[in-house]
């Protein structure tokens, strides 16, 4: 079982009164009650990302986010089971965005100028 945050449990609910009658009591249903088509539902996602400037944003995007986000928030573990992984690792090498900027270890890396008693030598011209 995965708990959903309130705003996608509203959204579905709300979803849920406006679907299509089907036998399957599907949410996200075709407009004759039938089962969406995976390509379909591609196309329809390329064309509303190209309308709105985003063609960038994929399933994967939002997978990738929620990921990253749990991570930040909890753990890899956390993240993984959200997604529905065995593996932490899988989770971690695709889905957890890596840092984009190195983090700020200067203050360690100062100890290397640091004047121990003695003059820090020269600089070397190349």
């Amino acid at each position: 079982m995965i708990a959903l945050p309130r705003f996608a449990v509203g959204m579905i609910m709300a979803r849920k009164l406006v679907a299509a009658d089907n036998p399957h009591d599907a949410i996200f249903a075709s407009r004759c009650g039938t089962w969406l088509s995976p390509n379909n539902v591609r196309r329809q996602w390329r064309e509303a990302g190209a309308d709105a400037d985003l063609a960038w944003v994929t399933p994967h995007t939002f997978r990738k986010t929620a990921a990253t986000l749990i991570k930040e928030e909890t753990d890899t573990k956390s993240a993984a089971a959200q997604l529905g992984h065995s593996s932490e690792e899988v989770t971690a090498t695709y889905y957890i965005a890596k840092p984009a900027q190195a983090p700020d270890v200067s203050d360690i890396l100062e100890r290397l100028g640091t004047d121990r008693g003695r003059r820090p030598a020269p600089r070397i011209a190349q």
